[in-house]
């Protein structure tokens, strides 16, 4: 036997030392083949997993190991036998003792096959099961924790012992628009709005005394908005002493805003049934007053408070002689609403009750109608009256709405009092073009309770016109208040068609009067050269020879005088045959697309000569009830003078454009031309032998001729032009201007 001597302690290292340490060691030695058997173990299997040592001997220590670790330690044990690694420390497994528990295991293996003395791999085990077991438990808190705070969909803070904030989950980062660099070490008060704040400090000195409190805070995100919170503090107790204090806080700005809103819709109700100018009151289903509105206590001179869970039968006995307590006794057995006028007789009134049906019990109101009732029969009174008399008559409310018309009234408008009931006059009396302002008055002054009378033009019933001369009286109670309106309406559509035909007639005399002085100016002036020339040639060949030079020359400028005399006579004819023509006599329905081709056909050889081109932007649907030769007429002048005067600078354009809308038919003739300086011709554009351009020889006619003949079929010319920029005329033909025929669809 070989025996070894320790050189400080003389201790003698023999093989029986060794096995003791080994059988009775605390950890577990084994030894397995490379194909994983057991080969040896060491007492200590018996003290650890429980089994004897020639229990193992044999079996596949894989055998003994949990299914969910097997993999694991193949692969660990393959690196220790095939790898090249001689030792390793296997991760921790769970292996299965005698009696069936798990213990886990932290193992470190020894590649020592190639040892002629072990051949095997020797394993050197501890049971770490407590170690694992905290350490899971240890997990599953922190999985708690992180539960309870990361993943909790309310806000969850940690605050230090001076209430800077030191973590915070997810919701807060998402309600607040902060990131966590901006909440890092702030103070949880750097949120909560000023009038919050005493009640945030206490909670928090409630919190560093290790109280629990919870407490409601509103608080301003990053973006301004309000949030409110209610929150909870709990102090983080550590060995007795508060360490921290962790905040949990319910965002409750939705309930919040909900309950402010019942709040509001509450006060606005109580401040509308407190405005209502009816009384209204509540009786419970023993019938209780259970609630009323200040009109209703003041109806009975009480106090509001005093009345309510007094049984209104005891305190009023005398209502039980009513309609009014039948009525009750109606609504609460059947449980449908009603509606019923009745006199008190002891209270001098009449009053109208509603009743109707809740799940308590009954709500009542009602309006005292004395003085309606007395309005009503003073309004029969009046309307016996009233509709005797030959002038129509109104009579609206307060409101200025209709509550009866006479017969007189319907006989000359057309309308009922079925159709207009509830209706203001100005609705239908009033004719489309009246100015919405001067009805904003009348209301304003008759509101003021001012009387008036004016003249109005309207339509009747079945559209035609009628002209009215309206006085409009106001009606007050006892009071000064206004309570109606009576209008007297009087038909003076007749009176005013005759003055406007006056006015009409007053209007063209004037105006035909300047034309006269005009057609006469230019007449003679026009008149007096050839005449004078006629005869000035005329004397003076009677003494010249009859065959020489200066008398045949002398016959040239007799023929040109005569010639130019005729052309006088020819416009003057023209201007003569419109001012004599019956136009209303040859009107009839013109398509102005068809005109228009008619026109453009006849001077299509100028437009080639000029080398222009015509644009044409009209509705098959533009029509006239018009003069076809006017109208034919005023687009040859107005086209033909864009061909004579066009600019030398670009080629000509002219378009022909019009639009239709409610007032009638625009008409535009637009060229790129030589243009006018208008305010150089205006006053004399439209004059009769006025001409403004030096270029191509013309009679300054045409325009006068245009003129005459839009006038003539209802319409107005204006121009707008500039120098090299062309010239634009504009024909506003109004509906109003064809009678009923008007502009046709």
């Amino acid at each position: 036997m070989n025996v070894n001597f320790t050189q400080d302690t003389g201790l003698a290292l023999t093989p029986d030392f060794y096995s003791s340490i080994v059988r009775h060691g605390s950890e577990l030695i084994t030894v397995l083949s490379w194909e994983g058997i057991y080969q040896y173990a060491s007492d200590s299997i018996s003290t650890i997993l429980g089994f004897d040592r020639e229990e193992l001997l044999g079996t596949d220590v894989m055998h003994h190991m949990h299914p969910d670790d097997l993999a694991t330690v193949r692969e660990e044990l393959y690196k220790l036998t095939y790898g090249g690694v001689k030792q390793i420390a296997l991760s921790p497994f769970r292996y299965r003792a005698k009696n069936g528990d798990w213990h886990w295991l932290s193992c470190v293996a020894t590649n020592m096959l190639d040892n002629p003395h072990v051949q095997g791999i020797v394993t050197n085990s501890r049971d770490v099961t407590s170690n694992m077991e905290a350490l899971q438990h240890k997990k599953e808190s922190q999985a708690y924790y992180k539960a309870l705070f990361f993943n909790n969909p309310d806000l969850v803070a940690t605050l230090n012992l001076n209430g800077q904030i030191e973590a915070c989950n997810e919701a807060v980062i998402t309600l607040t628009g902060y990131s966590r660099k901006d909440d890092a070490n702030r103070h949880f008060t750097d949120y909560v709005l000023q009038e919050y704040l005493p009640v945030a400090y206490g909670a928090f000195e409630k919190a560093l005394q290790g109280e629990s409190c919870t407490f409601e805070i509103c608080i301003n995100t990053l973006e301004g908005y309000k949030r409110h919170l209610t929150a909870t503090l709990v102090p983080v107790i550590l060995e007795g002493r508060v360490r921290a204090l962790q905040c949990l806080a319910k965002d409750t700005t939705s309930e919040k805003e909900a309950h402010m809103l019942v709040q509001t819709q509450a006060q606005k109700l109580h401040n509308i049934l407190e405005s209502m100018t009816e009384g209204f009151f509540a009786l419970d289903s023993d019938w209780r007053y259970s609630f009323g509105n200040k009109v209703f206590a003041k109806f009975l001179n009480r106090n509001l408070e005093d009345l309510m869970q007094r049984h209104i039968w005891e305190e009023y006995p005398w209502l039980l002689d009513t309609l009014f307590y039948q009525k009750c006794s109606e609504v609460a057995a059947t449980r449908k609403p009603v509606v019923f006028d009745e006199t008190m007789c002891d209270m001098k009134v009449t009053l109208r009750f509603s009743l109707n049906p809740f799940e308590g019990g009954i709500l009542v109101s009602f309006v005292d109608i004395t003085e309606q009732i007395a309005a009503q029969e003073e309004l029969r009174k009046l309307s016996l009256v009233a509709s005797k008399t030959t002038n129509g008559v109104i009579i609206t409310n307060n409101d200025a709405r209709i509550e009866w018309v006479n017969e007189a009234f319907t006989k000359v408008t057309g309308y009922t009092l079925e159709e207009i009931k509830g209706h203001r006059p100005s609705e239908f009396l009033a004719s489309p073009d009246t100015d919405p302002n001067e009805i904003i008055w009348i209301r304003e002054q008759l509101t003021k309770g001012i009387p008036m009378r004016k003249e109005q033009r309207g339509y009747k019933k079945n559209g035609d016109l009628i002209w009215s001369d309206i006085t409009i009286s106001p009606i007050s109670n006892d009071k000064g208040e206004v309570i109606k309106h009576v209008y007297i309406h009087t038909d003076i559509t007749e009176r005013k068609l005759d003055q406007e035909q006056l006015l009409k007639a007053t209007e063209h005399l004037y105006l035909q009067n300047q034309d006269l002085q005009q057609f006469n100016y230019i007449v003679s002036h026009n008149l007096r050269a050839p005449v004078a020339n006629l005869v000035g040639l005329s004397t003076m060949l009677q003494k010249l020879e009859p065959n020489g030079p200066r008398f045949e020359l002398g016959l040239q400028n007799l023929e040109k005088s005569a010639r130019r005399l005729d052309d006088v006579i020819s416009d003057l004819n023209k201007i003569l045959a419109v001012r004599a023509a019956n136009v209303d006599e040859a009107r009839e329905l013109v398509r102005v697309p068809e005109v228009a081709a008619e026109v453009i056909q006849s001077l299509q050889h100028l437009l080639d000569q000029a080398g222009g081109s015509i644009q044409l932007d009209l509705s098959d649907e533009d029509m006239l009830w018009a003069s076809r030769a006017y109208v034919y007429s005023i687009l040859h002048n107005l086209i033909t003078n864009a061909i004579k005067y066009k600019s030398g600078l670009r080629e000509l354009l002219i378009e022909l454009t019009s639009v239709r809308d409610k007032y009638g038919l625009r008409l535009q003739v637009r060229d790129n031309g030589s243009g006018m300086d208008l305010n150089v011709v205006r006053p004399r554009l439209f004059q009769l032998y006025r001409r403004f351009h030096a270029g191509p020889e013309g009679k300054g006619i045409g325009l006068y001729l245009v003129k005459m003949q839009v006038g003539a079929i209802g319409g107005k010319i204006e121009v707008d032009s500039q120098p090299e920029a062309g010239t634009i005329f504009t024909i506003q033909f109004d509906q109003a201007a064809y009678g009923q025929q008007g502009i046709h669809n």
